[in-house]
């Protein structure tokens, strides 16, 4: 049987402690910066609500003046 020694051996893949260092970078990275990406979602789905409440507004605002009255439920404003 021939014996590999490592100057002779090709350099096949990764060993795994190199495999492992890599994995818990990556889970470190998603440790920080997950948080932070999920906040950031949740402000802009606040910012998303009070635009639309904001043009809700504008537009039954703009429906009074047109037409001298607020909407009934009848056109539209019932859930």
């Amino acid at each position: 049987m021939y014996k590999i020694t490592t100057k002779n051996r090709k350099n096949t893949g990764f060993t795994l402690l190199e495999l492992l260092v890599v994995i818990v970078i990556i889970g470190l990275l998603a440790a920080y910066v997950g948080p932070k990406y999920f906040a950031q979602l949740g402000k802009s789905e606040v910012t998303i609500a009070k635009s639309q409440i904001e043009a809700f507004d504008k537009a039954v605002d703009t429906f009074r003046l047109d037409v001298g009255r607020f909407p009934t439920s009848e056109e539209g404003l019932a859930c």
